[in-house]
């Protein structure tokens, strides 16, 4: 059966994996728009970052769709930089390297070592939620969400998948209630130490257009009242994660195997400098500092580790952190 060979396939490899039908889609989407109506989001939040999802709008997988999510381990990696004379282990939390080619590695592998006839899709859609919705995940009061065994540190991956296989299950069958974590109901750790107060003790659902994780993604510069982070990363933010005492014992650490010089470091902070007035946008001296040998130097590293981030965020959080 499909779901036995997918559980074999992923403990193989250390993944779990949950297994459902597309009804689980609909109950997402339906709550998606609900809490957007009630006002629950930031109306730029949810352009920027919920309102390009597909769903199951345009999939061609042929026989009868499931719905597939895997979380595969993400580890903590260490990018050290050398700046004005001395070296700094920057943080790059989980899920940044790599992120898309993980995806597409997770089906290939999927398709040719459990999947047998039939064809998969990757899913573009609420990963978080729909992974929550199939007890795959439990939510933390950071909103981040945890996996038995790995705490915080993964990434999920899904994906529409047809067979040809006879099937019992109907479209409703693997969805269930989201869960949080036990221990959210009386641990504050998390919303103490959130550097921007988007994790509050009002509601669960935290103020997500006050993230710093999400404002170190973002073009506009990072907000005079946002304090900085303990934790220094070059992207994201990992205070929350950190402190959680659901990831004790259970994060791990590794080496990026990449490491910035001084001169590639100066070339990155120099282009992050074009997104200090806010435009966001390319400018004549991006062109000069992107033709220099340091910054394609530096480019070549953080394409080694499937950062897909636009580099001058990088530059500009390299320069904010260097300067508090």
């Amino acid at each position: 059966m499909l779901e036995e060979r997918l559980k074999k396939w992923a403990q193989a490899r250390g993944y779990k994996v949950a297994i459902a039908g597309t009804g689980v889609i609909d109950l997402v989407k339906r709550k998606l728009e609900e809490r957007r109506s009630r006002g629950m989001f930031d109306p730029g939040f949810y352009g920027e970052r919920l309102s390009s999802f597909r769903f199951l709008e345009g999939v061609t997988v042929p026989g009868s769709s499931r719905i597939v999510m895997v979380a595969v381990p993400s580890p903590i990696q260490i990018l050290p930089v050398t700046i004005g004379g001395r070296r700094v282990d920057t943080l790059i939390p989980p899920t940044y390297v790599r992120y898309n080619a993980m995806f597409k590695d997770v089906l290939d592998d999927m398709t040719e070592n459990a999947l047998g006839p039939g064809a998969a899709e990757i899913l573009r859609a609420p990963l978080k939620a729909i992974a929550a919705h199939m007890g795959l995940v439990f939510y933390g009061r950071n909103n981040i969400t945890y996996v038995p065994g790995l705490g915080s540190g993964h990434q999920l991956c899904g994906y529409v998948v047809g067979s040809e296989e006879e099937s019992s299950e109907g479209p409703a069958t693997g969805a269930s209630a989201e869960k949080a974590l036990e221990r959210c109901s009386t641990c504050r750790a998390c919303i103490k130490i959130c550097p921007t107060g988007a994790i509050r003790e009002d509601r669960f659902l935290i103020s997500a257009e006050k993230c710093f994780a999400l404002l170190s993604e973002s073009p506009k510069p990072i907000p005079a009242w946002a304090r900085p982070p303990k934790s220094f990363c070059i992207i994201g933010c990992m205070d929350c994660q950190e402190i959680c005492p659901e990831n004790k014992g259970r994060l791990k650490t590794l080496p990026s195997g990449a490491e910035l010089s001084a001169a590639e470091t100066e070339a990155l902070i120099e282009a992050g400098r074009g997104l200090g007035v806010g435009s966001g946008s390319a400018t004549a001296a991006d062109g000069a500092h992107q033709a220099s040998a340091a910054w394609r130097s530096a480019m070549n590293k953080l394409d080694a580790l499937g950062m897909s981030e636009d580099l001058r965020l990088i530059g500009r959080n390299l320069e904010y952190f260097l300067s508090i």
